[in-house]
């Protein structure tokens, strides 16, 4: 057993460095032209960098975007200057770590096998590559939320020193995405389903939320004095939900209404959400039906690893290559997806419904598919799906290979 265990070491060091070599070619090859959420976020870290505060300028904070993908920036801004070669290196590290923790998880759930295809699936995925030069939270958040389940699956630790630590590297995820804000249950949900015991995991889980709350807390006041109403981590979630649901959404991204250029970012948020929520009740059938579009519109494209990339891809070669690069990436995209899908359905037959049901993988992309089917849609926000849905993909092409070897045996049988 433990040779095996160090030979599977062995290849899960060939897929890292396998994983290496195409981020490094894109880091060296694609300069970084920060736009729309990049550029957002390259202003901010400049500002906290120069001790301005959260704002577009000084005497001016925000809280629209959360602040730890900024927060994280301007560490690297204080100790280099503003420079995109330590967040670069930074980018590829996230995706190194990312598809080792992704390897772990897949190894514990189904396998060296299922494991080794989970990374090589990773290291040659094209949105995860190209994002090696995007100032973005899609990387940090992921890795975030794979490193919590990770540790939260650590059987050997205690219990409540686990907690801890998830419940810190959580508390940081939400600095990035306050989405991670409900992970907790999500691990209740695991840990009762191992345990059978519902006291423990209910009280691991509780002394979670109030150390994410305590960790959270400091940001919180300082929204509450900037703009005079609780805030907890960021402005932006009327404004999602709004875009989502109003009479003239598209169910992607839209400019918020006239009127609330005359609000501080805490009572836009409050009217948008008031407004949203009502559009909601008057029209709950339409409500249903944009689900169902939300859905198709998060999972039928991934693309915006070019789109942010573009003047960089176009400084470097023109135009003619990002048609090319749309297609590439559209094409590994829907073939993940649909192993993908196919992998619960695997799933299903082999550990029966409710169980596949409570399985992480399905877990934690159920979650983040339904966040966005209820409030607004984009390519991006299946990101941090990325790693379940390329495990269940991994889980599908190697019971595939099983079949084909078991099916040619027995035709020499035959």
């Amino acid at each position: 057993m433990k040779v095996t265990s160090i030979q599977n070491r062995r290849y899960y060091l060939w897929i890292l460095l396998l994983a290496l070599m195409p981020r490094l070619l894109w880091a060296l090859d694609v300069p970084v032209v920060p736009v729309s959420d990049s550029n957002a976020y390259d202003i901010f870290a400049q500002n906290l960098a120069k001790g301005l505060g959260f704002g577009w300028e000084a005497g001016s904070p925000t809280a629209y975007w959360p602040v730890g993908t900024s927060f994280i920036y301007s560490l690297f801004y204080r100790a280099f200057g503003h420079t995109y070669v330590p967040i670069t290196i930074f980018n590829i590290i996230l995706g190194l770590l990312t598809i080792g923790l992704s390897i772990r998880l897949a190894e514990r759930w189904f396998g060296p096998r299922v494991a080794k295809m989970t990374g090589i699936l990773l290291a040659f995925w094209g949105s995860q590559i190209q994002f090696t030069t995007v100032l973005a939270s899609e990387q940090i958040f992921t890795f975030l939320i794979l490193l919590a389940l990770a540790v939260w699956l650590e059987d050997h630790l205690n219990l409540w020193i686990r907690t801890g630590i998830v419940g810190t590297v959580l508390a940081m995820a939400a600095y990035v995405r306050p989405t991670a804000l409900l992970i907790p249950i999500l691990l209740l949900i695991i840990h009762y389903a191992n345990t059978k015991n519902i006291v423990k995991s209910l009280t691991a889980v509780l002394v979670m939320f109030v150390l994410m709350g305590l960790l959270i807390a400091p940001w919180s006041i300082r929204n509450t004095q900037a703009f005079g109403q609780f805030t907890l981590i960021s402005t932006n979630s009327g404004a999602n939900l709004w875009m989502g649901n109003n009479p003239n959404s598209t169910g992607g991204y839209m400019d918020l209404p006239a009127e609330t250029h005359k609000m501080n970012e805490a009572e836009s948020d409050r009217y948008l959400k008031s407004l949203a929520i009502a559009h909601i009740k008057e029209q709950p059938v339409l409500f249903g039906s944009r689900i169902i579009k939300r859905i198709v519109d998060t999972y039928s494209r991934e693309n915006i690893s070019i789109a942010w990339n573009e003047p960089g891809l176009i400084k470097r070669y023109g135009t003619w290559v990002l048609l090319p690069l749309k297609i590439l990436n559209q094409l590994y995209w829907m073939l993940m997806l649909g192993l993908g899908l196919v992998g619960i359905w695997l799933l299903g037959l082999q550990k029966g419904w409710f169980r596949a049901l409570t399985h992480p993988t399905i877990l934690f992309w159920g979650y983040f598919t339904a966040v966005h089917a209820l409030i607004v849609a984009q390519d991006r926000y299946h990101f941090p799906s990325i790693p379940m849905i390329a495990i269940l993909a991994g889980l599908t092409l190697i019971t595939g290979l099983d079949w084909i070897v078991k099916a040619k045996q027995r035709k020499r049988r035959i």
